[in-house]
């Protein structure tokens, strides 16, 4: 994965790893609050209730909704660092995710 930078309000941003996404578990530490991670999907592909307004997941990989720096309404801001690791291997990578405010 690469770190990214985009304009708040940019849609479907993905984050991508070269692995099967369905073998990947997602999460972010958002920087709206540091003491995260949330998880936002187990290995199954199923995103966590509370987070599917922000992100879906495709065969590309991981797919932030609209990049945000602030709650919003939301429970977490989309800008902050995601892991993705290997169910099976333990793996992990990570990127961040910078949003600036227009």
């Amino acid at each position: 994965m690469m770190n990214v930078a985009v304009r708040e309000g940019k849609l479907n941003i993905p984050m991508n790893v070269t692995t099967s996404f369905c073998t990947v578990t997602w999460s972010v530490i958002p920087t709206s609050d540091e003491l995260g991670p949330y998880l936002i999907t187990n290995a199954d592909c199923t995103v966590a209730p509370s987070l599917d307004a922000l992100y879906y997941v495709n065969r590309s990989g991981l797919i932030i909704r609209n990049s945000t720096t602030t709650e919003n309404g939301h429970l977490i801001t989309t800008a902050g660092l995601y892991t993705a690791e290997c169910a099976g291997s333990g793996n992990k990578t990570g990127a961040k995710l910078v949003v600036v405010r227009k």
